[in-house]
């Protein structure tokens, strides 16, 4: 009989879901807007309606979700979500499977993601790598021995906090230095802001008088178009991502690093930079061992790896 499961990613715009065969393959797929400032109950029913559309007319046998935010260590309940701080403290696993009548294994967003890239995509035969999104912030899963490893109380691999500068900017974590604030889109977007101010003779000078309409984008096509501020920033974005990446590759003598979220768009253009820096920051004997890929699954990948958690999960239970 064929088994079916459900991936859900649960992003602070958007619910993408997507119904899975056994196989493997996605048999139906859809999005919906992610419901805000309505309360838990109107984002359960919200959810399980979303499931149930999902299903096609087909029983279900589990259901996986990534979700942005801090779970507790057994991954039942939402202890923080920076999205959707409605949600904090909500036994997420327990409400849903009471109403969906299946098991329910909730994940990470950015781990269900690593998942998807472990199975489906960029890392795919590999046995250990980190997987990281550059986005708004930067999130990321860790695969050691081809499995996630989650640490002690489930906050293992947190990429975007390790410390690249210790008297840098302020995180949005409360901390200074990590590297989020200095590598994500969010960061682009900052140095950019300031440099518009600070530099007459750049074409980031259009945006002095309206720094809302700067994005990572707009950057780095400048960056291409030659100018020299903008190619900077994207200098200083990749410093600090090699710094981190030569701290995790010294700390677990991994050698893969895969790179998605929007930001990785302009892969080909600060690829280049980083592997200089790391280079300088690794003993020379593994110089020129690391790979820096770019993720393979794009938006899909938090819907794959959802589903494959779920799968996991009704395999060791021997379901």
């Amino acid at each position: 009989m064929n088994k079916y499961i459900i991936g859900l990613d649960i992003g602070g715009t958007a619910i993408k879901g997507a119904l899975f065969s056994e196989s493997g393959e996605i048999a139906f797929r859809n999005e919906i807007a992610t419901p805000h400032d309505s309360g838990q109950a109107f984002f359960i029913d919200t959810l399980c309606d979303f499931a149930a559309a999902l299903s096609d007319g087909h029983t279900v046998d589990a259901v996986g979700l990534g979700i942005a935010g801090i779970l507790d260590p057994a991954c039942t309940t939402l202890l923080e979500s920076p999205n959707m701080p409605a949600l904090r403290g909500m036994p997420l696993k327990a409400q849903l499977e009471q109403r969906l009548h299946c098991p329910v294994i909730i994940e990470n967003d950015a781990n269900a993601a690593a998942l998807g890239e472990l199975r489906a995509g960029a890392g795919r035969g590999l046995s250990n790598f980190l997987f990281f999104t550059l986005g708004t912030g930067i999130g990321s899963g860790l695969i050691l021995n081809s499995r996630l490893w989650r640490g002690e109380q489930g906050r293992a691999g947190e990429f975007g906090h390790v410390t690249v500068y210790p008297e840098g900017e302020l995180c949005g974590c409360g901390k200074r230095g990590c590297l989020e604030a200095h590598s994500s889109g969010t960061a682009i977007v900052r140095m950019a802001a300031a440099a518009a101010h600070q530099h007459s003779a750049t074409a980031l000078r259009a945006y002095a008088e309206i720094p809302s309409e700067l994005t990572p984008k707009i950057v780095y096509q400048h960056a291409r178009a030659g100018d020299a501020v903008s190619r900077d920033i994207f200098k200083a974005m990749a410093l600090g991502l090699a710094i981190a990446i030569a701290n995790v590759h010294t700390l677990l003598d991994i050698y893969t690093f895969i790179a998605g979220g929007g930001v990785s768009r302009a892969y080909d253009y600060f690829y280049p930079m980083v592997m200089e820096e790391i280079d300088q920051r690794i003993f020379s004997s593994v110089r020129g061992r690391i790979r820096l890929l770019r993720a393979e699954l794009g938006n899909d990948a938090g819907v794959y790896g959802a589903a494959y958690a779920a799968r996991e999960a009704l395999n060791l239970a021997g379901l």
